[in-house]
């Protein structure tokens, strides 16, 4: 009898435990991926993924439709994805090319909608003012290899078809009836299901939650801040060197020009933005921009207060440079593999590009503001003039006439000091003696600007 009632309430628990753990479940964090993958992404889905860990959610879904971005920003993406315990599903909604098909790799379930596409992945330089950059043949197979790997060690690790995501990237890769060796896979989602890529095509975010298990599960949307939003814009590409570009340009036209005025001001201005967005974006810590403000006190000091340029202007230059390239960058700076490390090589060729406009546009301004009929001289070159006519005289108007002349000694001369020559004040220098004050001197030698005196015995 005893056994017949636990066999009863077995019976019942394991009818009821689907609606107990459904109604148990906890909510599904969507996270949103449009548009260019950049640093500014990597900063929501971390704070996503975060949200969704202390909430004990059921699952994580990617709700994806990009065209594929940054290397370095895809990669810290993928490590995210694959450290958390929480389950996570990627939802093409219309593309996932390039970096997008490595992302969706890197979550452990692919469902697609109709006609919607993914691949396309292999790895290219792209220029900073769009398009692809020309690599050597040596460099391209490289940067190949390299991320064939990591595409290919992923899919293992999250169980997707690893043949299937080396063809997206590798050109050699050959899969009899899905893709011929010299082209790169791209599959609809169709046949994404049939290579085992996809499990599933479905219409919706419903449709997903429906098939996936957790229909009635709640819905937590990521939404971008106003303050991501704006860090997203600020690490794009052409909006980074625009800033730094700016920011360069007007503190070089500050430093020609006299006083401070609006090129200083909106020069560091455009950096302030540029560290910002970083900032936002989880980049620039404070020490990147201790580092810049270091770099800049040290160039102006070499400008202003020593004679010739020399160690303290060249630390400052160093200083500006590292803080920029590290502001664009994660991690540490050099790889013994790669001398610099590969987080960076966005960073060093985006500032590339920087300096090359700068050094064009300060070539094609020279003449525009620093030549003598530009109508901008008189801006950035003091060209007031004190004239004779005007009433105005040299220092040395009259000192050349004080040779032979005695005085008298104003202050004590160790060896500089002032006498009294010829019923006037003068700035004086002993031939090394010392001499006191009210003692008898006579001018021996008058060179320029400077008088020599000798006391008279």
């Amino acid at each position: 009898m005893r056994n017949t009632t636990f066999f009863c309430l077995f019976l019942l628990l394991a009818g009821l435990s689907p609606a107990v753990f459904s109604q148990a479940s906890g909510p599904v964090y969507i996270i949103p991926v449009e548009g260019e993958i950049e640093k500014g992404l990597v900063w929501m889905i971390r704070r996503g993924i975060r949200e969704a860990e202390a909430a004990e959610a059921e699952a994580i879904v990617l709700w994806m439709n990009t065209n594929g971005g940054a290397g370095d920003a895809t990669e810290e993406i993928m490590e995210l994805l694959v450290r958390t315990e929480i389950p996570t599903y990627t939802f093409v909604d219309v593309k996932a090319f390039s970096a997008g098909a490595y992302i969706a790799v890197a979550t452990d379930f692919i469902y697609m909608a109709p006609g919607s596409m993914i691949g396309a992945a292999t790895p290219i330089a792209s220029s900073p003012l769009g398009g692809a950059a020309q690599l050597d043949e040596a460099h391209a197979e490289k940067i190949t290899s390299a991320f064939r790997a990591m595409i290919a060690a992923t899919a293992e690790e999250q169980g997707h078809p690893v043949e299937v995501v080396e063809a997206m990237v590798d050109r050699d890769v050959e899969i009899p009836d899905l893709i011929e060796k010299g082209k790169l896979l791209t599959l609809t989602n169709t046949r994404a299901v049939e290579a085992g890529l996809s499990l599933e095509t479905v219409d919706d975010l419903t449709a997903l939650f429906a098939a996936a298990g957790f229909p009635d599960a709640p819905r937590e949307m990521i939404r971008i801040t106003p303050s991501e939003s704006l860090a997203r814009f600020i690490t794009g590409s052409m909006v980074t060197v625009l800033l730094l570009l700016g920011g360069m340009a007007g503190i070089y036209f500050e430093i020609r020009s006299p006083g401070f005025g609006l090129p200083g001001i909106l020069g560091l201005s455009l950096l302030a933005i540029f560290f910002f967005g970083h900032n936002v974006a989880g980049l620039a810590g404070y020490e990147v921009m201790v580092l810049f403000a270091i770099g800049l006190i040290l160039l102006l000091i070499e400008l202003f207060l020593t004679p010739d340029f020399g160690l303290l202007g060249a630390g400052g230059i160093v200083c500006i440079v590292l803080s920029f390239i590290l502001a664009m960058g994660r991690g540490p700076l050099f790889d013994p593999r790669t001398i610099v490390h590969p987080n960076y090589f966005r960073a060093v060729s985006l500032f590339g590009v920087v300096l090359a406009g700068f050094v064009v546009l300060i070539i094609a301004t020279y003449r525009a503001v620093f030549t003598r009929s530009s109508p901008f001289y008189g801006r950035f070159v003091l060209t007031a003039e004190e004239k004779p006519e005007q009433g105005f005289e040299s220092s040395e108007a009259g000192i050349g006439e004080l040779a032979g002349v005695r005085g008298t000694a104003l202050t004590k001369l160790r060896p500089a000091g002032k006498a009294r020559l010829a019923g006037r004040p003068v700035d004086v220098v002993s031939l090394g003696e010392f001499i006191d004050r009210g003692e008898e001197v006579k001018v021996v030698a008058v060179d320029g600007n400077r008088v020599v005196v000798r006391k008279v015995v």
